[in-house]
């Protein structure tokens, strides 16, 4: 059992606080007090935590493949624990390879919670966590590093950041409110759905009306405010698409709306998480669903 404290996911039991202690230990994540890089143990590649301990590189790979392991994605300093270390300062510090870092993070996010604390950087797609759940504003080391600056993004919309680093409760974009919408909403998951995996909250490809389906019938749905009837699974004109179809993603609002389609609005094509295409654009059966339009709600 683990409590949500800052955050982050944490420890909810002391014994489990001083088992991944004991762990760093055997594995001797920290160096001893007053070794300075390159003064430890010859051939033990050394690096410096944010809190200015110096740590042994191998201890602390294993020591947080172990915690992945049990669940836990948070880290902290054994020697201070009230000191966060950052996924993405773990990182910095040259842990991983690009491909054992890419599965890690892929363990990460699929933690229940996750989400909360991690996101993919919208520049260079590598995961940040937040130290600061009222802060919008988000810094990637790794952008601003390799563009000699500060880069941030918002935690809502996962845009570059438009206004100033120190007012973080508003990054100034217009549509970052319908946008974090968009990409927090949970997928349905109702098995016999023609709309299975897709997010809950959709945007109206031509009005950006919010709308959601109703789990039920096929994937036809009528915007109420356009009145334009679109695929709720790909997006397409109910005229342009053909079964079976590839499910879109979450939307990307890239502007505001147009009075005939919108280019901009551009989904995340996932054929992998597609389920099995309804072999007919007829609704189900339903009381509630005599035409493809009764499907869609909004909001």
């Amino acid at each position: 059992m683990k409590a949500k404290v800052g955050g982050f996911l944490q420890p909810a039991l002391a014994s489990e606080s001083e088992q991944w202690r004991e762990q760093a230990e055997q594995l001797q994540v920290i160096c001893s007090p007053g070794e300075a890089s390159g003064t430890g143990v010859p051939g033990v590649l050394q690096g410096q935590g944010s809190c200015g301990h110096w740590v042994n590189v191998a201890g602390l790979r294993g020591w947080v493949r172990a915690l992945l392991d049990q669940g836990i994605i948070s880290f902290h300093c054994p020697s201070c624990p009230g000191t966060p270390w950052l996924w993405q300062e773990l990182c910095k510090l040259g842990l991983f390879s690009d491909k054992d870092q890419a599965t890690l993070e892929a363990q990460i996010l699929a933690q229940k919670g996750a989400r909360g604390s991690y996101h993919q950087c919208p520049r260079c797609q590598n995961l940040i966590q937040r130290l600061d759940p009222k802060n919008l504003c988000t810094i990637c080391l790794s952008c601003s590093q390799q563009a000699g600056g500060l880069y941030c993004f918002c935690w809502g919309c996962r845009r570059d950041w438009m206004g100033p680093v120190s007012q973080g409760n508003s990054c100034s974009n217009p549509q970052c409110s319908l946008q974090t919408v968009l990409y927090d909403t949970p997928e349905i998951q109702a098995l016999e759905s023609s709309v299975r995996g897709c997010p809950s909250l959709r945007v109206c490809p031509n009005c950006h009306t919010l709308v959601s389906h109703n789990g039920k019938g096929c994937p036809m749905v009528d915007c109420p405010e356009c009145c334009m009837e679109f695929c709720y699974r790909c997006l397409r004109d109910h005229l342009e698409c053909r079964a079976p179809c590839i499910m879109a993603g979450r939307q990307e609002l890239n502007g505001p709306p147009q009075s005939k389609g919108d280019p901009r609005l551009t989904p995340t094509l996932t054929p992998e998480n597609s389920p099995p295409a309804s072999p007919s654009r007829d609704p189900a059966p339903s009381p509630s669903a005599t035409r493809p339009g009764s499907q869609c709600t909004v909001l």
